[in-house]
């Protein structure tokens, strides 16, 4: 007799595409704060940019992923 599993792949899809998506979104927020935190040489105004541009990709990222998992 074959075991069934307790999630169906759908399920199974969509907790590893949730995992997934924290993670990138973890790492954009953490890259946007070395950025901001670490001496790196590169002018104020590039700095802010940059991780501004992390901060916005990463709740671009986070909206998309939600959307994309209430279906």
């Amino acid at each position: 007799m074959v075991k069934k599993s307790l999630m169906n792949e759908s399920e199974l899809k969509r907790v590893r595409m949730q995992r997934t998506m924290m993670l990138v979104c973890t790492a954009l927020v953490i890259g946007a704060l070395l950025l901001l935190v670490l001496p790196i040489r590169l002018p104020l105004p590039l700095r802010l940019g940059l991780a501004c541009v992390d901060i916005i990709a990463a709740a671009t990222v986070w909206l998309l992923a939600r959307q994309n998992l209430k279906r």
